[in-house]
């Protein structure tokens, strides 16, 4: 199992990371491509565990699928019918998986569908039950046996409207992609507006769907009778930028991100600039430059346009470096302060109680081992070995693959001393 070797302080880090395609957006759009009666293109995509998992789904129901990874391009193309079956061992490891459902009930919804309940990071509850109820809300049925959710519509999908009673992002990517071949309009509100939602709602209207905002949070998806081809750029990783630009800031060192909007990280730039460095912005790169003096933060997260909570581990761990008091509020997960032992035992001061954090900026962290146990948590960690002095070991690093693209090569080209072992 691959382990990475950090020897730190790291101080020449500088120069420029390429951000890769978002895979939070590329996860759900290559799930849309189950609408598609011929041939879908994606562009941009990161080659990531989680897309490689999700390749093996589509390719397991019956979709071919081919790509270059060098080219960073992807075809799907489903001139068969698709397997129902979403079998466990291909969504116990990503979340993702449970994507498939929609789509499946909106091109076979007088069938059977059985999907496993999905996988991915356990950063808490994270249950389908508003998928399930939006579902109905279109006429579907479904029942759980032995671990699969069994969902059809005999009747057909037919639209009406429904309200998520929270903000959910899978949720509302699954309910739109059900929706799209409904009859009639179905009305959805209270849905998400993150950049990745967005990414797909404007690849399924140009490829013939006819999804409106009827509000901030509210859209009315009117059904069309098939899809039949589509290509699309993927945007660039919000999360990744993030990431990268914190490396730049717990060292308090320069860093550019390049391939990224910075809109979509509005929040997150505007918290670094609080907390005293100095960001610029183009339409389609970020500089990070060194802070003359450095102050503590109060962060909330929540839904976009909020901080986003897959950034909220990124900055804890470059909080450990502030002078005075943070403090960090998470509303989304309720296991999300994983990463704050790890820290710690590199001599953070992180003190956790419930969904709250409160961290006490230290001047020195000192090398550990430490244990991945998620996707964020993997690079926040990364970040407390990368300003610790001495040489730390992280373990289960697989978690960090899921969603980071070649991840230690990015670092040592800024400058970081990592390597890995097995």
């Amino acid at each position: 199992m691959k382990k990475f070797i950090i020897k730190g302080p790291n101080k020449g880090i500088k120069g420029e990371v390429d951000i890769s395609g978002a895979k939070n957006s590329c996860l759900p759009l290559m799930a849309a491509s189950i609408l598609f009666k011929k041939k879908v293109t994606l562009k941009n995509v990161p080659f990531v565990k989680d897309v490689l998992t999700m390749k093996d789904l589509l390719v397991a129901l019956g979709s071919k699928v081919d790509f270059s990874e060098s080219k960073k391009i992807m075809t799907i193309n489903n001139k068969k019918n698709h397997k129902l079956i979403v079998p466990y061992n291909l969504v116990s490891t990503m979340r993702a998986g449970v994507l498939t459902m929609g789509p499946l009930l909106a091109r076979y919804h007088n069938k059977k569908i059985q999907t496993s309940l999905g996988g991915g990071c356990a950063l808490g509850i994270r249950d389908t039950n508003w998928h399930l109820a939006g579902f109905r809300s279109l006429g579907a049925i479904n029942s759980l046996n032995k671990g699969y959710v069994n969902i059809s519509a005999k009747k057909g999908l037919i639209g009406s409207k429904y309200k998520f009673p929270k903000v959910t992002v899978t949720g509302t990517s699954n309910l739109i992609m059900a929706s799209t071949l409904a009859k009639g309009s179905h009305v959805i509100k209270n849905i998400s507006i993150e950049p990745e939602v967005l990414d797909l709602i404007n690849f399924l209207n140009n490829s013939g769907a006819d999804i409106k905002f009827i509000g901030k949070r509210s859209i009315k998806v009117t059904g069309v009778k098939e899809l039949i081809s589509g290509s699309h750029n993927i945007i660039g990783d919000r999360i990744e930028a993030f990431s990268y630009l914190c490396v730049g800031a717990i060292t308090n060192k320069q860093i550019k991100v390049n391939n990224i909007n910075p809109k979509n990280l509005r929040t997150e730039l505007g918290i670094l600039k609080k907390i005293g460095y100095k960001i610029g912005i183009n339409s389609n790169s970020i500089l990070l430059s060194q802070a003359k003096k450095l102050n503590s933060v109060k962060i909330k997260t929540g839904p976009w346009p909020a901080f986003a909570t897959d950034n909220m581990p990124i900055i804890l761990a470059v909080l450990t470096k502030v002078p005075g008091k943070s403090l960090v509020n998470e509303t989304i997960f309720s296991n999300r302060f994983m990463t704050a032992p790890e820290l710690n035992r590199m001599g953070a001061s992180i003190r956790v109680k419930k969904n709250k954090a409160i961290i006490i900026g230290q001047k020195e962290l000192k090398s550990a081992d430490c244990i991945s146990s998620d996707l964020r948590t993997t690079f926040s960690i990364i970040l407390g070995a990368i300003a610790a002095k001495g040489v730390s070991k992280i373990e289960r690093v697989y978690h960090g693959l899921r969603g980071y693209y070649n991840l230690e090569k990015k670092l040592k080209k800024i400058g970081v001393k990592i390597s890995s072992i097995n």
